[in-house]
C-alpha cells in the first residue's frame, strides 16, 4: 500500500463545509471526482523521466504557482479544485548560447490520458487545463 496521498487526502469537516459554501455562493456544478483525479495522479506519479509542470484555482483563492512535484505538494484535497493546468511543453537542452533548446510537446499525449479518464479539458498555448467545477472559467488561460 502507497503513503502517498492521494486526491481525498486532508478532506475534513472543515474543508468540506468551505468548499461547499464557495461552489453554493457561485452556483458551481463538479466536473470531476476523486477517482477520476486519482488516475491523473497516478499516471504522472508513475510516468518516467519528465513530468510536467502544473497549477491550479481552488474554489476558494488565488491562482497557484507552477509547481513539477507530483507527490506531496498537490493541491490536496482535491474536492476544492475549480481548475487545473498542466503545461504540455518539455524544454530540450541548449544547443548553445545563441540557439534555443528543443522543445517536446506533449499535448497529444496529456489530452489523451486525460481524455480516456473523462475529464471535461482544454489545450491552448501550451496548456492543458482540467476543469473540476462548470461552468468553465478560462481566468489566466492562453488565448489561441
Amino acid at each position: 500500500m502507497s503513503e502517498l496521498p492521494t486526491a481525498g487526502a486532508g478532506h475534513d469537516d472543515a474543508t468540506r463545509r468551505k468548499v461547499k459554501a464557495a461552489v453554493t455562493a457561485r452556483n458551481l456544478t463538479s466536473a470531476s471526482n476523486n477517482t477520476k483525479w486519482n488516475e491523473l495522479i497516478s499516471h504522472f506519479r508513475q510516468r518516467e523521466g519528465w513530468r510536467p509542470s502544473y497549477r491550479y484555482k481552488p474554489v476558494t483563492g488565488y491562482v497557484s504557482d507552477w509547481d513539477t512535484e507530483w507527490f506531496y505538494h498537490l493541491p490536496f484535497p482535491f474536492a476544492g479544485v475549480e481548475w487545473f493546468d498542466i503545461g504540455v511543453f518539455e524544454s530540450g537542452p541548449c544547443v548553445g548560447h545563441l540557439l534555443a533548446g528543443a522543445v517536446v510537446d506533449h499535448s497529444d499525449e496529456i489530452a489523451e490520458v486525460v481524455g480516456q479518464i473523462g475529464f471535461e479539458f482544454e489545450v491552448c498555448g501550451g496548456v492543458l487545463r482540467i476543469w473540476g467545477y462548470l461552468p468553465k472559467t478560462y481566468e489566466d488561460f492562453p488565448t489561441a
